[in-house]
């Protein structure tokens, strides 16, 4: 059975210069290769899938346009091998190689990148994307190979631009170090072997994160669940807080009524008009208050719509789905109904001549 780990290295941390890291990064593959069951190694600046990267803006390099439309791309920095080691096939074009990791970035020279389908055609629109050019603020692209859609830990599918490891990334790894997928066709635990292999080219190296793939990505939506259910709880407690104060407002105005229901009811109005007297007035606070919220829901919509997605998509459900945006207005508004029913009950079962001889 196939097994992917999942480790971490930062030479420059460890000592090393930014040209022995280098050469110590085109050494580790094969070196993991030596190890029995290893059958591919990829590096990038980030695990695989994490939800960390921030949208960049960019541009598709199209002459026949006066003025650059500016989108957001999510920009994945990847090895070579990197969807081979994942088990991605590309639908058009090819991988990075180890010729693109050992490129110097120049801002008069493009660089191979590939993109997701749902990067390609917001960048370039349908069609074939291959071979043409996009540039952030920075440096410029050009498109080599096309990878499907793969959603993140958060359960997201984002528009992906995927550029190649370079001299630069070796020479200064992100917080984290460089973060190395070894793929296993292995059945057995490879971890210790790897960490080995590491320990025999410089005992000064340390290794952040060595986990199988699985494990982090079971972690990092375990992180999210508790963030939903959390979420979820202070939600919860907000209903609860606000159907209690809509009770005791519709008992204090039963209260302050209390003549004039029993009159009502010693004139021959029956308990059920009487509830329904109640629940009307507290109907209209609950409908106006469902609406005005709603309407602010959407206005806010476009502030939090990165934080909401991730929790509505981590549920497999979206922003506009009209499970969402029916069951949430009628959710509060059945809780508020429900709060104001008992003291409309307790009202409609007022003694007419106990309540007008204590008044």
């Amino acid at each position: 059975p196939r097994t992917m780990y999942l480790l971490s290295l930062d030479p420059i941390r460890d000592g090393y210069t930014p040209d022995k890291a280098q050469v110590l990064f085109e050494k580790l593959p094969e070196m993991f290769k030596s190890v029995g069951g290893v059958s591919s190694v990829a590096f990038a600046d980030q695990p695989p899938f994490s939800a960390e990267f921030e949208p960049t803006p960019m541009a598709a390099e199209d002459s026949s346009q006066s003025s650059k439309v500016l989108q957001s791309v999510v920009e994945e920095t990847v090895g070579a091998r990197y969807f081979a080691t994942l088990g991605e096939t590309l639908l058009a074009g090819r991988e990075f190689d180890e010729s693109d990791q050992r490129a110097q970035t120049s801002a008069a020279k493009a660089l191979p990148a590939i993109v997701n389908e749902r990067a390609g055609h917001k960048l370039f629109g349908a069609g074939n994307v291959l071979g043409k050019r996009v540039r952030d603020d920075k440096q410029s692209y050009e498109v080599v190979g096309v990878v499907r859609d793969m959603k993140d830990v958060e359960g997201l599918s984002q528009s992906i631009m995927y550029v190649p490891l370079t001299q630069r990334d070796f020479a200064r790894p992100p917080a984290g170090g460089i973060a190395i997928l070894v793929r296993s066709e292995a059945g057995t635990d490879l971890l210790r072997s790897i960490g080995n292999e590491v320990s025999v080219v410089d005992p000064r190296l340390n290794i952040f994160y060595a986990q199988r793939l699985d494990e982090y990505l079971d972690r990092s939506r375990s992180a999210l669940e508790f963030s939903v259910q959390t979420y979820g709880a202070i939600g919860l407690f907000g209903l609860a807080l606000a159907a209690i104060g809509l009770a005791g407002v519709t008992a204090y105005g039963v209260a302050q009524r209390r003549r004039e229901i029993a009159i009502r009811t010693a004139l021959g109005a029956t308990k059920l008009h009487v509830l329904r007297l109640v629940l009307r007035e507290g109907a209209a606070l609950v409908m106006s208050g469902t609406l005005f919220g709603f309407l602010g829901a959407i206005a806010l919509a476009k502030i939090v719509s990165a934080l909401a997605n991730m929790f509505v998509d981590a549920l497999s459900i979206g922003m506009t789905d009209p499970r969402l945006l029916a069951g949430a207005p009628l959710l509060l508004a059945a809780v508020a109904l429900l709060a104001c029913y008992v003291p409309a009950r307790k009202a409609a079962k007022i003694d007419p001549l106990r309540a007008l001889r204590q008044e």
